[in-house]
């Protein structure tokens, strides 16, 4: 329950606006959307999760941003419900005992004992405090251990393919833009409404196949095979749009951490040194296309503002961004928030500092700016270039992309293709959402069905045989 403890700041963001078209849920699913897409429609959806939980006396209160708390802004509030449920369904909770390991015990070797395939390894330690190893069998298993290695692992040795876990969710470290004489210096805290990331995906950078990525021993004879040679096809753009926050050490907001959990293996894959363009005012050019402006978007912008140079001659460049939406742009999904008609797109500070970093001088007015300083300006508003050097967690989140291999997983009943009885939920699966509440939603349903499939897996094994 610690994730669930510290979730929201402590709130817990339980799951995300389940009024919200199942296309646009699933669309916040960098890994397992189309799997997820029967259980949220047939077994578990988001609506289901949402009574769960209100029929157990939980008020839940959505906010502007989708993402659904408790009303009583406590995540002890779930954790006291989930708890209460398992108690009253008759679980058994141990505490100071921990799972070495498990082996799987076919049925011609089970020496005739009816207590299941699986055999567990358990070490605990009792009142006396003294360590006590023992060996349990089961007629089903559940893995629902998150990202933690002991339930990759486990899977590993029962047979399962891993896709090797890397971080997701994260925010951009920049050190050349944030040190002093940066372009982003001392604007930590100034934000943008709606930016548009996009990171061009080099050979580097290029994920390998599932069977490259999982965590699987391979036999020398194996390792001996030469390997074919795959043509190799271009792959595209990875560009993810929303609110943008300067911070201290880079960029944050949600622009950045869709792109980090859309692009995790990429930049995993060049350890976080790479470069990002950055165009801070996406929604601007799409208003003028709408108006009848053609071109890229450094050109749309270019023709905007040098019809500054005619409209305030007399009016430093510097002074502030001239740029404003006539019309307010609402949008269908999470990755950006209204944009406001009539105040200008990028902060004072901000614009200054883009002024300054495309070589025009601060005293410079409209009048006497040449077309290679506009066109500089317009480059540096649409493809600023943003050059990454690390990465930090955001907050209290930590995701992980990669998990079990979802194509050796039933997803009607989360049963294992390869091993009858064992059952995976949750995170340990290659699985999981961009923040707001998805990575919940995708536990609660998995873990809902999985539950509900080993209790009728055991059933169905100690049943009575018809004479």
């Amino acid at each position: 329950m610690s994730k669930v403890r510290i979730s929201g700041g402590g709130r817990c963001n339980v799951m995300h606006d389940v009024t919200k078209p199942l296309p646009q849920i699933l669309s916040s699913y960098p890994r397992g959307n189309k799997e997820l897409r029967g259980l949220y429609t047939k077994r578990f959806t988001p609506d289901d999760a949402y009574d769960w939980f209100t029929s157990r006396g939980v008020e839940l209160k959505t906010e502007s941003d989708g993402r659904m708390f408790p009303v009583t802004d406590n995540s002890q509030t779930i954790i006291d419900t989930i708890t209460h449920a398992a108690i009253k369904a008759g679980v058994e909770v141990r505490t100071k005992s921990k799972i070495q390991s498990v082996e799987w015990i076919d049925s011609d070797d089970n020496n005739n004992h009816d207590n299941g395939n699986f055999a567990i390894n358990v070490s605990s330690r009792s009142a006396t405090a003294a360590k006590e190893e023992s060996k349990e069998y089961f007629d089903a298993l559940i893995l629902a251990t998150g990202s933690f290695p002991i339930g990759h692992e486990i899977a590993r040795s029962l047979g399962h393919k891993v896709i090797k876990p890397v971080p997701s969710l994260f925010t951009f470290d920049t050190k050349e833009l944030v040190r002093e004489g940066g372009t982003f210096h001392g604007l930590a805290g100034l934000s943008v409404q709606t930016a548009r990331l996009t990171l061009t995906v080099s050979d580097e950078m290029k994920p390998p196949s599932a069977d490259d990525l999982t965590e699987q021993p391979t036999s020398n004879d194996e390792a001996s095979k030469p390997k074919k040679k795959k043509r190799k096809k271009k792959a595209p753009a990875i560009t993810q749009e929303g609110p943008l926050l300067i911070t201290h050490h880079g960029i944050s907001g949600p622009a950045t951490l869709r792109l980090s959990a859309f692009a995790a293996r990429e930049f995993h894959a060049v350890k976080y040194n790479c470069e990002v363009k950055l165009h801070f005012c996406p929604k601007f050019e799409e208003q003028q296309r709408r108006l009848g402006s053609t071109g890229g978007g450094e050109d749309i912008l270019m023709d905007a503002l040098w019809e500054m140079t005619r409209l305030i001659p007399k009016r430093r460049v510097a002074t502030g961004c001239p740029l404003f939406m006539t019309e307010s742009i609402e949008e269908n999904d999470d990755t950006s928030t209204n944009e406001t008609p009539n105040a200008p797109i990028i902060p004072k500070r901000l614009w200054a500092a883009l002024v300054s970093h495309s070589s025009i001088s601060p005293d410079l007015v409209w009048g006497d700016a040449s077309k290679a300083m506009i066109r500089s300006l317009a480059n540096n508003l649409a493809l600023f270039p943003l050059k990454t050097n690390g990465f930090s967690s955001f907050k209290e989140e930590f995701v992980t992309a990669g998990g079990i291999f979802l194509k050796e997983v039933q997803l009607t009943n989360m049963e294992s293709k390869i091993r009858p009885g064992l059952f995976m939920a949750g995170e340990v699966l290659d699985v999981d959402g961009v923040t707001g509440g998805f990575n919940f939603m995708g536990c609660w349903s998995t873990g809902f069905v999985a539950g509900g499939s080993a209790a009728e897996f055991c059933s169905i094994v100690n049943s009575p045989e018809e004479i």
